[in-house]
């Protein structure tokens, strides 16, 4: 599997393209939880619970939108932990007034 992962490529929000790094999700997904006040073993869980529903909606398609990832981790988030969907939005904004 980690192999077809290499395949795909991911068009950020410029236009181009990069390859495709499931760690960033996984980081992505982290940053945004790590603020919850629940125990590390919890948030590894709702970590490792996100990242494989993103992995598997990814599985079929070779070139993936930035904002296609962000929204499945969101949906995602918003099922599972709506107060780190919160965090990421807000950060997701600031981000993009800079």
């Amino acid at each position: 599997m980690m192999e077809d992962n290499m395949k795909k490529r991911v068009m950020k929000k410029g236009g181009n393209f990069e390859p495709f790094n499931p760690e960033k999700i996984k980081n992505s997904i982290s940053h945004a939880i790590q603020n919850l006040n629940l125990a590390k073993e919890k948030k590894d869980e709702m970590v490792e619970k996100v990242f494989s529903e993103v992995i598997e909606f990814l599985k079929d398609k070779k070139e993936i939108a930035t904002v296609e990832i962000e929204a499945k981790i969101l949906l995602e988030l918003d099922k599972l932990a709506p107060e780190a969907a919160k965090i990421w939005r807000e950060y997701r904004i600031k981000k993009e007034r800079v």
